[in-house]
């Protein structure tokens, strides 16, 4: 409908205008409940996937020239906007051992990281498709990006309880891990309710003050995730950077 097209069109265009800080859950609440007036229908913050595709070789970031050549960005992977503020912060706070829920682009990212400024660093990646999870490994050995990248196959099960890590004795069984610096969460793929879990099966492994990203922080299904991860103790929920698909972030106490 023309509606939906219009709305979606003022998000991108009012986001580009917002700071590139996170603003608090109120913030982006109050705002859905108002265009909510105007259309039903689920997922209102989220921009149109089509304006936030992007050639993998247009990434802004010199020093991922040449890594995702043929890869489009921002449609089922981080958009490229997202990516330019983790690297941003990646360069900044330095962080040794990062986790991530779902590889892709993503990994690559943070292995050419290390590679440049933490070659004593550890990606603890969490995968559900086992295929993906060789096809990493393999493009990662192609780019000489290997060291310290851990990809581990974790299947779903349940698509309302995410990632089954109990079946290997919970995250701290699996070979190699320990505790983590950051947390990208961008998985599993599943129920609007997929990736709740990932946070509290994880924190037992967080840094005091570790930080943790979500993608897709606009839809529907990870908004109500944030607000539930809100609620945990030793958990903050910072906000949603105005991005993308919406890129939220937080802390572990």
């Amino acid at each position: 409908m023309l509606i939906d097209f219009l709305i979606r069109n003022y998000i991108v265009f009012a986001n580009r205008r917002l700071r590139v800080e996170p603003y608090p859950l109120t913030f982006w609440w109050q705002k859905r409940e108002r265009l909510k007036r105007y259309s039903g229908k689920q997922n209102i913050l989220t921009p149109s996937y089509r304006s936030l595709k992007t050639p993998g070789e247009t990434i802004p970031v010199p020093e991922l020239k040449g890594l995702y050549d043929g890869v489009t960005l921002g449609f089922w992977t981080l958009d490229a906007a997202s990516m330019t503020l983790l690297w941003e912060r990646l360069v900044k706070e330095k962080p040794r051992v990062i986790a991530e829920c779902g590889c892709g682009v993503s990994t690559i990212m943070f292995a050419k990281y290390f590679s440049l400024h933490r070659p004593d660093g550890v990606l603890l990646s969490f995968e559900q498709d086992e295929k993906e999870k060789q096809r990493l490994d393999n493009r990662l050995k192609e780019l000489g990006l290997e060291k310290g990248v851990h990809i581990y196959y974790v299947p779903v099960s349940d698509p309302d309880k995410g990632y089954d890590f109990h079946l290997k004795g919970g995250p701290s069984a699996l070979p190699g891990i320990e505790p983590f610096d950051w947390l990208v969460v961008d998985g599993p793929n599943g129920s609007d309710n997929s990736r709740y879990t990932t946070v509290p099966a994880l924190q037992e492994l967080a840094k005091p003050g570790a930080v943790f990203f979500l993608d897709d922080s606009f839809r529907d299904g990870e908004f109500r995730i944030l607000e539930n991860w809100s609620k945990l103790p030793g958990v903050t929920v910072e906000g949603i950077y105005p991005i993308g698909k919406g890129l939220a972030t937080g802390k572990f106490k």
